[in-house]
């Protein structure tokens, strides 16, 4: 329907006021047409918002959409243009993102706000929201559906946005397996270099690319692509190593031209390599192992740069320096290592950066100044062994049996205590057998002097002096059945309670006993350690059993004969106690440590070191 108003009688002309309908559909077929010829996403996002929010009747609408770097969700498109206060637009939208449904929120008199969620294979990918006139619910569902129809044609594009970026990272990740496969089927620093950066210049369209190495703090070209020989000293070399100390010294990657303006980096090196070789797009990216840079890579064109290029060289640089380090490592010798690794070490004492390192290195140098002029006691420390000072073996007096075993080792004994008793038996028999014939003899010798038989008399005088002197030694044995404790003591060895019965030979010891008062301490020290010990030398011992309690000790005797033991010589040492302990007995053991003196801590800490490095220069010197 169309109004008119009729002008003045001079004939002004017509005034006509458009119909809303006509209105709406030409602003919808101007959407639509904006939307189908979009080029871009951001485009597509405005068209599709535009078409849906004319359809729904819509005042106002706003679309977001996931973030790239997946940290929330970010506007992508809002109607119409110019701005406006949505924020209770975008208070229902937050709350359609956070129910993953349906929000419909009413909003001032006889309007209300609508969002619906984005959905693509279960994965929440963005919402719109509009704002409409008050609804019933039958419109509000038609509504509903119109806005999940019209969000199948988003879907639409984020999946063909999708499939476009990992075909496209499928495509960088083949380009990259084809990079490292050059670089390692090759043996030899230059050769796989050279094959490396020739299969970059390929994949890129590059006229050339240069791979440098850090020697010194400058980069040094070491391999050029689709070139074996090049003069390392000429005009184009120094240029492009210029190009790379430029990137380097400022840690970044340098594009000339520039992809982004106003990035604050130096361009003048890149500038003079474009003046004087022709090329219309450089790209210098340092290679960095561990944070260290190790070298770099230049490449040249004749187009510049883009973005995904430069992301592109930046992702294979960061696994080309690694790399590149571990063959250029492999070629070295033994001699070219050591020396790398001083340089490494130099440059991380005395160069730039490197706190950390640093500070360890002046710790240790204090800590090394300090030990080189402090001074401590110099001890010597060696096994130790309590002994009886005197230790007396209780043997076997004859042959015989054991009948009677009255202590075992620990056991603390008085003078004359009964320790053990052999078997007596046979010994009666042939006490009582000398005593029979001695009383026999002595009857004779009275027959005989009764008949005045002097040669008889002498005779059996000579038999009784024999009898009496084999019931004396009978007598002698029985009372050295009986072994007693020669003086106060501990029972040392001898534990014949399990032996009851058994046989022993003369002279066998059974048992040995020390005193509880008087000890000597021996001390195994080491042949190194020899030279500095000297009689009278004081000390303090501590026992296994008494780790608590501190003993002196004072050197009294060094026995020059040494025993090997366990690889090493070892010299027998007498100390005596100064001051024993209650709990103390023999065949304790534990560490003795004797003072020498004060020496330097340095000394006293490298002491072994250094005379093992003596032995060894005199082993190996002529």
């Amino acid at each position: 329907m169309t109004t008119s108003s009729t002008g003045s009688a001079e004939g002004r002309p017509h005034l006509q006021v458009a119909d809303p309908v006509r209105l709406r559909a030409a602003a919808e077929d101007d959407a639509w047409t904006r939307f189908s010829g979009a080029a871009s996403v951001e485009a597509f996002c405005h068209g599709w918002l535009a078409v849906t929010c004319i359809r729904a009747e819509a005042a106002d609408g706003i679309l977001v959409l996931a973030s790239p770097e997946g940290k929330g969700f970010v506007p992508a498109a809002a109607w119409p243009d110019g701005r406006r206060d949505r924020a209770k637009l975008a208070e229902t939208i937050e709350q359609c993102l956070a129910q993953r449904a349906l929000v419909v929120a009413p909003f001032g008199e006889g309007r209300q706000h609508i969002a619906q969620p984005v959905e693509f294979e279960g994965q929440l990918l963005g919402a719109i929201a509009v704002d409409v006139v008050l609804r019933q619910d039958r419109e509000l569902q038609t509504l509903s559906r119109e806005l999940a129809w019209g969000a199948g044609w988003l879907e639409a594009l984020l999946r063909r946005t999708l499939g476009s970026r990992e075909a496209e990272a499928a495509v960088r990740l083949r380009k990259v397996f084809d990079l490292f496969s050059a670089a390692l089927e090759h043996h030899g620093f230059v050769p796989a270099a050279t094959a490396t950066i020739t299969e970059l210049a390929t994949m890129l369209d590059c006229d050339r690319v240069s791979l440098a190495i850090i020697e010194g703090r400058r980069p040094r070209v070491k391999a050029l692509s689709h070139t074996v020989n090049f003069e390392k000293k000429s005009e184009l070399t120094r240029a492009i190593e210029e190009a790379m100390e430029e990137a380097v010294d400022q840690k970044a990657t340098i594009a000339w031209p520039a992809v982004a303006e106003g990035d604050g980096f130096v361009r003048r090196a890149h500038e003079r390599l474009v003046q004087t070789q022709g090329a219309k797009g450089v790209l210098t990216v340092p290679l960095v192992r561990l944070g260290e840079t190790v070298g770099a890579l230049c490449l040249e064109r004749n187009r510049p740069f883009e973005t995904a290029d430069n992301e592109l060289v930046e992702g294979l640089a960061a696994l080309l320096g690694p790399i590149t380090e571990i063959q250029r490592d492999a070629e070295r010798g033994p001699l070219a290592r050591a020396w790398q690794v001083m340089k490494s070490f130099w440059f991380r004492f005395f160069g730039p950066g490197h706190a950390a390192w640093k500070l360890a290195g002046a710790i240790a140098v204090l800590v090394v100044l300090f030990f080189s002029f402090a001074t401590g006691n110099y001890r010597i420390a060696a096994n130790t062994r309590i002994e009886g000072a005197v230790q007396r073996s209780i043997a076997a007096p004859f042959e015989g049996y054991i009948r009677e075993a009255a202590v075992r080792p620990g056991d603390i004994v008085k003078s004359g205590d009964l320790i053990a008793r052999l078997d007596d038996r046979d010994l009666q028999l042939e006490r009582l057998k000398a005593a029979s014939r001695r009383e026999q003899l002595v009857k004779q010798h009275r027959e005989a002097l009764a008949n005045h038989d002097r040669t008889q008399i002498r005779v059996i005088g000579s038999q009784i002096d024999q009898a009496e002197a084999e019931l004396a030694i009978a007598s002698e044995k029985l009372s050295r059945t009986e072994l007693r404790a020669p003086f106060d003591g501990v029972i040392v060895s001898g534990d014949l309670s399990q032996q009851l019965g058994a046989p022993v030979q003369r002279g066998q010891v059974l048992f040995e006993v020390a005193p509880l008062e008087d000890y000597r301490v021996v001390l195994k020290a080491d042949e190194r350690d020899i030279r500095d010990l000297e009689v009278g030398q004081a000390g303090e011992l501590v026992l296994t059993s008494m780790p608590s309690t501190r003993l002196p000790v004072k050197v009294a005797r060094i026995t020059p004969v040494s025993t090997p033991e366990d690889g090493r010589n070892y010299f027998r040492v007498e100390a005596k106690l100064q001051q024993g302990a209650e709990r103390m007995r023999p065949g304790m053991e534990g560490v003795a440590k004797v003072t020498v003196g004060d020496r330097k801590l340095i000394w006293i800490w490298t002491r072994y070191l250094m005379d093992w490095a003596r032995l060894e220069l005199w082993w190996l010197l002529p």
